[in-house]
């Protein structure tokens, strides 16, 4: 396994994957983090077969048919694998598709009409992509496949993911308003500045979004707003919810992440 911590050596490994040397990569990661848009953005000029937890095992072994008869090589990337696993039929398929060896024979039997000039068997080279949620999922095949992978761990900090929201995001006031509260984070996802830029749009509290996004304590907020309210600290001290040891305990580990913030205080 293999553990990356920057969007830039994640596109690395999709820039790599697109040369079609590996026959099969898993990359983990939490959700939200823009693993699937980043994969598919990548390889977008390969025109990648895109599977999710909610096809049919008939629909994946006929559209996988289609396209290796016009490219061998096929691109194949498996969205939400833990919903593919739910099917026994797609198991055994998966298992097939995923074989590691340069060629691979997938058979499926049915006796449905809908496959009459489909062969019941067919060879591939296709290079094959697992994007998972879980590093330890709880499916015993889906443990064998990812034995035979090359496996990556995506695994950026809330600083690194915020730096890459910022290379799309457009509020800044969102952005600036994440980045005071990122660095007491461990659940920061990309979906949290959607969330924010909807909930602002719809003239709702998208601060306080935000902070329970990032499961951040929700007094450093109150701290924060009434840094921005009032002028001395005797005033805050007297609107603060709790006493005057939490406030200037709270206050203190607010301006230790962001000493930008000390400037209120003056």
């Amino acid at each position: 396994m293999i553990n990356i911590k920057t969007y830039n050596e994640y596109r690395e490994y999709m820039a790599a994957f697109k040369m079609k040397k590996l026959n099969l990569l898993t990359v983990v990661s939490r959700g939200g983090l823009g693993k699937t848009f980043i994969a598919e953005d990548e390889l977008m000029t390969e025109a990648p077969l895109v599977f999710t937890g909610h096809v049919t095992p008939m629909a994946l072994y006929k559209t996988l048919y289609e396209r290796t008869r016009e490219e061998n090589d096929v691109i194949v990337i498996f969205d939400d694998v833990d919903g593919l696993m739910q099917n026994k039929t797609n198991v055994a398929l998966l298992k097939q598709i995923c074989d590691t060896r340069e060629t691979k024979t997938v058979k499926y039997f049915t006796s449905s009409g809908m496959l009459a000039d489909v062969p019941r068997e067919f060879e591939t080279n296709c290079k094959v992509l697992m994007l998972m949620n879980d590093m330890s999922p709880e499916d015993n095949n889906l443990r064998a496949l990812m034995t035979r992978s090359h496996l990556v761990n995506f695994i950026p900090d809330d600083i690194e993911i915020l730096d890459n929201m910022k290379s799309f995001g457009k509020d800044r006031e969102i952005l600036d308003f994440i980045a005071v509260y990122a660095p007491f984070s461990t659940s920061l996802n990309l979906r949290c500045y959607v969330r924010a830029t909807e909930l602002k749009a719809s003239g709702l509290d998208w601060k306080l979004s935000i902070v329970n996004d990032l499961k951040v304590d929700p007094q450093l907020l109150e701290i924060h707003k009434l840094l921005k309210k009032y002028k001395t600290h005797k005033e805050r001290e007297a609107h603060f919810s709790e006493s005057r040891a939490t406030y200037y305990r709270k206050l203190k580990y607010l301006l230790s992440k962001n000493p930008q913030l000390a400037e209120l205080t003056k």
